[in-house]
């Protein structure tokens, strides 16, 4: 179907799930297609079974050879870049979705250090004791939540997977004695040096609330703190995967030059190491894609004019969905090029985070485990909020 908005020229992909692909008629080869993307459907002869598998393996839906891909294909910078962009959809619409509350200061508690804190926190005695952390100092609402969902991800072993770091690795127990064994891996990550243990969630957990949240809410108590936390615990867990993800990058790269990478960790070359990592033009590519997607997720739909549909097309259910994704890209890049606020959340503050906070970290962690890789404790303080 050929959909015409004057003036501008897209391309467009519309991805369906199954029960509307259900509902449309596609030749033989199509129909084929479609199925095969979402991993064969129930009633099919043959399909193959959806399940569950760890990012950091690839595809969320696989067959029985595909959960056998070598560590070369899981290191692999195109299998690493594609997690990454699947990540960013449940970052942003994580960041999104915390827009929608005040900044809620009070569930932050010695996190937040700024004036915004001080000037628009709620009275500290609506909440009782939530416990002491591995200081002695008092937890706050958000670092309570923190523990007891991570203590109950724990126990489906959501942190025996490379990819998944805890916040508060200390506090949470060993998984389910009723689970069945977990299936046999190969080590993808090295372990030389501590390399795959790094964990930089205590930096991650103090920008978040202290530059992160200020940028994407309002400031004030509107007495959500509950949803508030919750909100804050799934942008975390996702901030957190993005960031140590650096790690599989770093052993890739490593991989490709082993004898490199470890004169520079010998010379002590952080900075040299950091350059040597620097792809400028990818990084270019997810800053402008974080900023198209921010704009697209943050219209509503019902708020984006649709192109006219006259006749037979009326009814035409693919024609409705391809006018209506059709228009809100449009609408979208509009918003992308003029850093509107008409959406929910400013593209340009979710680019800058990406930029400032997201892509740094990144690389920091990067450059800590390769220097963990060679058999060396990277420079002290040479990396931002270590």
């Amino acid at each position: 179907m050929k959909i015409s908005i004057p003036g501008r020229r897209i391309a467009l992909v519309v991805c369906l799930s199954p029960a509307t692909t259900d509902a449309l008629t596609f030749p033989g080869t199509t129909r084929h297609a479609v199925d095969t993307m979402w991993g064969g459907r129930g009633g099919d002869e043959g399909a193959a079974p959806f399940r569950w598998r760890s990012s950091s393996l690839g595809s969320s839906v696989a067959s029985d050879t595909d959960m056998k891909n070598s560590d070369a294909d899981i290191t692999s910078l195109n299998s690493i870049r594609s997690t990454l962009i699947r990540l960013e959809e449940t970052i942003i619409f994580g960041i999104i979705e915390r827009s929608q509350f005040c900044y809620n200061s009070i569930v932050y508690g010695a996190l937040c250090t700024s004036n915004e804190c001080i000037e628009n926190c709620a009275d500290p005695s609506q909440f009782g004791d939530f416990g002491e952390g591995a200081d002695g100092s008092p937890l706050c609402f958000l670092e309570y939540m923190l523990i007891g969902t991570e203590n109950l991800h724990a126990k489906v072993r959501r942190y025996t997977s490379p990819d998944e770091h805890a916040f508060f690795p200390s506090r949470i127990s060993g998984p389910l004695a009723a689970l069945p064994s977990p299936v046999s891996t190969t080590a993808v990550l090295s372990d030389v040096g501590g390399a795959a243990d790094i964990n930089f969630n205590d930096v991650l957990l103090r920008r978040y609330v202290r530059e992160i949240l200020p940028s994407i809410t309002q400031g004030g108590d509107d007495d959500q703190h509950g949803s508030t936390v919750v909100s804050d615990v799934i942008v975390l867990q996702a901030l957190s995967k993005r960031v140590h993800y650096g790690k599989f990058v770093a052993e890739s790269k490593y991989q490709g030059d082993p004898e490199g990478y470890q004169k520079l960790v010998e010379d002590n070359d952080a900075v040299s190491i950091m350059a040597k990592l620097t792809n400028e033009k990818v990084e270019v590519q997810v800053l402008r894609r974080a900023r198209l997607k921010a704009a697209t997720y943050g219209q509503d739909p019902l708020l984006v004019s649709l192109p006219e549909m006259e006749g037979e097309k009326k009814n035409d259910l693919a024609g409705i969905v391809a006018a209506a994704a059709a228009s809100a890209a449009v609408a979208a890049v509009e918003a992308m090029e003029s850093g509107s606020l008409g959406g929910k959340v400013n593209p340009a503050v979710i680019e800058g985070i990406y930029r400032d906070i997201i892509i740094p970290m990144t690389k920091d962690v990067e450059v800590a485990y390769l220097f963990k890789r060679c058999g060396k404790d990277p420079p002290e303080g040479w990396y931002g909020g270590m």
